[in-house]
């Protein structure tokens, strides 16, 4: 079936409120199970067999009692009750069946030309479909009627008109749906952008800023680059619903557009996740503040990841790195982090820092090998073996690792560091 099926079920069948009218429950202690064979009792006794099924929500036998009824009567309101209850369980297949049965039929029932209309259009027949909207419009001008001749219009590619029949049920209740048709018709098909935008706007100072019609102009804002507007929308969204796929979107916006302070605030003030509070701090810089709350985690969730981080953090965020203080809170941090963590990354870290501080060469080219063990090829790891072999002074090793790479990297530290290896061979020669 066709998305324009769903669409039409949904606006104009669950909007009608199938289940808050509700039908009489039958007072009875049992019901008997049928199999509805042609001999079954007659309508008003199947008729409390149905109302009883719907009102206890077994809508499986709530549709075939109702189906039989329409089957055995040819009565538009058995056909609707059908249909309402096979909605319900999405059977489709089933309200399909059905509407097919009755469109060589005679009927009368407004709420089952509403159907009709949805299985034309599903039927890609359109004229049929048009021509019955027709009808219901001359009968009554309701904003059901227009909504639903209006989508039959923009079906058959007539936005204008389809535009008129949804402003005037606009004005008739100041629908949502046919403020979002208004705005959407406007917005993808005439490409009238800032018409639509300023529509949703005005209904958003005038009425309210509902989920809906708030959600559709964050589009809007979005699709025209206006960040501002769009992220105050979406954090309002956020805080209202606690959805965690406006905060997402925010902060995706945030990031796009490398407001990290502004996702920060975000972040801060909605306490939505603090790992990307940990990444917005780490991409502002703020490796105080980072480091901090890296090993605020590692101490609530115990997970050594997030040691390892609140350790890269403090010695990337410390002016002195040559401190004593600063080295051994990292070393210890780190001791911890490759003691369990087999992770290539970290044991280069730390290897290279005991390297390039003097804190432990053996241990560190140590370390430094195991990064090599699980990627042979990378050339940080590569570099940082070199330079563990300078430092014992096995220069001619370390030029013989190191000069492949630095002819084809532009990496200044590697650069500087065969700039030392060659001087350490000059010297020795």
């Amino acid at each position: 079936m066709s998305r324009y099926y769903y669409l039409t079920i949904f606006i104009f069948i669950f909007t009608g409120c199938t289940t808050k009218q509700g039908l009489p429950l039958v007072n009875s202690t049992k019901i008997m199970d049928s199999n509805l064979t042609q001999n079954f009792p007659k309508e008003d006794e199947l008729t409390l067999y149905a109302l009883d099924a719907f009102g206890k929500k077994e809508f499986k036998k709530s549709f075939k009692y109702y189906e039989k009824l329409y089957e055995i009567t040819k009565k538009d309101i058995y056909a609707t009750r059908a249909i309402k209850s096979a909605i319900i369980i999405k059977d489709y297949t089933s309200v399909k069946k059905l509407l097919e049965s009755i469109s060589i039929s005679e009927h009368k029932n407004p709420e089952l030309d509403r159907y009709m209309v949805a299985y034309y259009i599903d039927k890609k027949m359109l004229d049929k479909a048009k021509e019955l909207t027709d009808k219901m419009l001359k009968k009554e001008r309701n904003s059901q009627n227009l909504e639903l001749s209006a989508l039959v219009l923009n079906s058959l590619k007539k936005p204008h008109k389809s535009l008129k029949l949804y402003e005037e049920s606009y004005r008739i209740n100041k629908g949502e749906y046919a403020l979002l048709k208004i705005t959407d018709i406007l917005y993808l098909q005439l490409k009238q952008k800032q018409k639509a935008t300023r529509l949703l706007e005005a209904h958003t100072t005038l009425y309210k800023c509902s989920q809906l019609i708030c959600t559709r102009l964050a589009q809007f804002y979005i699709q025209d680059k206006n960040t501002k507007d769009a992220t105050k929308i979406l954090e309002k969204l956020y805080l209202k619903t606690k959805d965690p796929s406006y905060a997402q979107s925010t902060l995706e916006i945030y990031s796009q557009n490398r407001l990290y302070k502004e996702a920060i605030l975000f972040l801060k003030k909605t306490k939505f996740n603090d790992i990307l509070l940990l990444d917005f701090l780490t991409a502002n810089e703020d490796f105080d503040s980072a480091q901090k709350l890296a090993f605020e985690i590692y101490k609530r969730e115990n997970d050594l990841e997030f040691l390892a981080k609140s350790a890269i953090l403090e010695y990337e965020g410390t002016k002195d790195k040559s401190s004593s203080v600063v080295l051994k809170s990292i070393s210890k941090k780190m001791d911890k982090v490759v003691l369990k963590l087999k992770n290539p990354v970290y044991y280069n870290y730390y290897g290279y820092l005991l390297i390039d501080h003097n804190l432990d060469i053996d241990r560190g080219i140590l370390l430094v090998k195991k990064a090599l063990e699980k990627e042979p090829n990378s050339h940080y790891f590569l570099d940082s073996l070199a330079w563990g072999l300078y430092k014992k002074g096995e220069c001619k090793e370390a030029h013989e690792i190191l000069e492949p790479i630095s002819k084809i990297t532009e990496e200044e530290e590697i650069i500087s560091h065969m700039r030392d290896i060659k001087n350490c061979l000059e010297k020795k020669k």
